[in-house]
């Protein structure tokens, strides 16, 4: 891995919030497509983030960890889609057939791959574009999720109404069961798309307890998974959320986005 007055409060934060759009100015998304049937991705710049949260009373997202990504890179600006997944389909570099649980394939993330097919994927994208390309790291995912911010998500501490597909995170009166089309809701600060529920995004990473560790051979058995999804509550969308998954389960709450290094 690569090396937080009493008095006129409207006044006072007004001040703050000012400072802050200053002192932090969001950056504006360069937009990179690696090649006519690939993903569209923005390119995420190199910088230091702090991985984890030691508030969190879920142990395997502590100790927090300084990290360093020595490199800027380009990641998909959104989840893959069923339509993107079936040009690698129609090249024969892909397995299809996925089934879309019933909510139709097109822009929606494509959902029932395992970490196999996710690679599959990876790959033929870098056979099209020339580039090196392949699943994000967790440290690389979560960087990008932050993009910048300290806060549970990339908006503030709470679920947010709209901003995120999740159990409790639209403010429908029903849940929405299902997926939505990729880039639906607002993009983050370095526009990208549903970094926070949707479907759980495959790493490139085998599963840790704890950030204690490095990530072990890729040969493991386990893979950490993150994003959350549209069937778990908000704190399993936030940016230091993660799970594990075995490599093999293809589910209908995980899909995936590529990473290609620039040169």
């Amino acid at each position: 891995m690569d090396s937080r007055f009493r008095g006129n409060d409207d006044l006072v934060f007004g001040i703050i919030a000012i400072f802050l759009l200053h002192a932090f100015p969001a950056q504006a998304a360069e937009e990179y497509v690696p090649c006519p049937v690939c993903p569209p991705m923005v390119v995420v710049p190199d910088g230091q983030f702090v991985m984890g949260d030691a508030k969190s009373h879920i142990a395997n997202e502590k100790p927090e960890v300084a990290v360093t990504i020595s490199r800027r890179f380009a990641l998909g600006r959104t989840e893959v889609s069923f339509d993107q997944w079936q040009a690698c389909v129609d090249d024969k570099a892909c397995p299809g057939g996925q089934d879309d649980h019933g909510w139709g394939r097109g822009a929606r993330p494509v959902i029932n791959i395992g970490w196999a097919d996710a690679n599959a994927y990876t790959d033929w994208v870098a056979k099209r574009s020339g580039l090196v390309c392949r699943l994000p790291s967790e440290a690389e995912w979560e960087y990008a999720a932050r993009a910048g911010t300290r806060t549970a998500f990339w908006w503030g501490d709470a679920p947010g109404n709209g901003k995120a597909n999740c159990r409790d995170c639209l403010g429908d009166k029903d849940h929405p069961y299902g997926t939505k089309p990729v880039g639906s809701l607002p993009p983050n600060p370095w526009g990208l798309h549903e970094m926070n529920g949707n479907v759980w995004e495959w790493t490139a990473d085998c599963w840790t307890p704890d950030h204690s560790t490095a990530a072990a051979p890729a040969s493991c058995g386990d893979k950490v998974v993150k994003g959350g999804s549209w069937y778990y509550f908000s704190p399993m969308s936030r940016a230091a959320a993660r799970a594990k998954n075995d490599a093999r389960t293809a589910s209908y709450n995980i899909g995936l986005r590529v990473l290609c290094e620039l040169p």
